[in-house]
């Protein structure tokens, strides 16, 4: 969640002059936040699912060393270069 609301407070610092004229931005952001937190709602799941699962994939799919996605365990990424240069 941290990385998440440091994200969101980033691309708002940056838009802030725009932001600053849409009144509603504020009641917003606040329901977007509790959509991805609140366990009801399963947002974080579901942008994990659609957007960053699938990118992990093409990722695999190209040869990426950096990153491998295990087999059936999808939500787990391992870092192989970094076991690789501690000489796991």
């Amino acid at each position: 969640m941290g990385k998440t609301w440091a994200i969101i407070t980033l691309l708002e610092m940056v838009a802030e002059p725009v932001l600053y004229w849409i009144p509603v931005w504020y009641p917003v952001k606040v329901l977007f936040v509790a959509w991805l937190v609140l366990p009801q709602f399963k947002g974080a799941s579901f942008i994990y699912k659609k957007l960053v699962r699938e990118q992990l994939r093409k990722y695999r799919a190209r040869g990426g060393a950096a990153a491998t996605v295990t087999a059936g365990e999808d939500h787990k990424v391992h870092i192989a270069k970094a076991e690789h240069d501690h000489g796991h």
